[in-house]
């Protein structure tokens, strides 16, 4: 998942690095232990991130019913 954040945030580097779910989320029950990593996209521009095979969803709030699961990168 690549997520678009504006630069010009002043904090937008707290968004990096490891994040356990039961800090951030307001319902984590089930994945006290669930972590996620945000690293730092070194991609130009959305279009450069399509170029490369990756598709644009907008995120909309309605999708977030329940807490999602973590799942395992397949290896490359």
């Amino acid at each position: 998942i690549i997520v678009e954040v504006d630069e010009s945030l002043p904090s937008f580097r707290v968004l990096l690095g490891l994040h356990k779910w039961s800090e951030f989320l307001k319902n984590s029950k089930g994945h006290e232990e669930t972590v996620s990593g945000v690293y730092y996209c070194t991609y130009g521009s959305d279009r450069d991130v399509q170029k490369n095979g990756w598709l644009r969803i907008d995120v909309e709030d309605g999708w977030f019913l329940k807490p999602t699961k973590a799942c395992v990168c397949p290896e490359e």
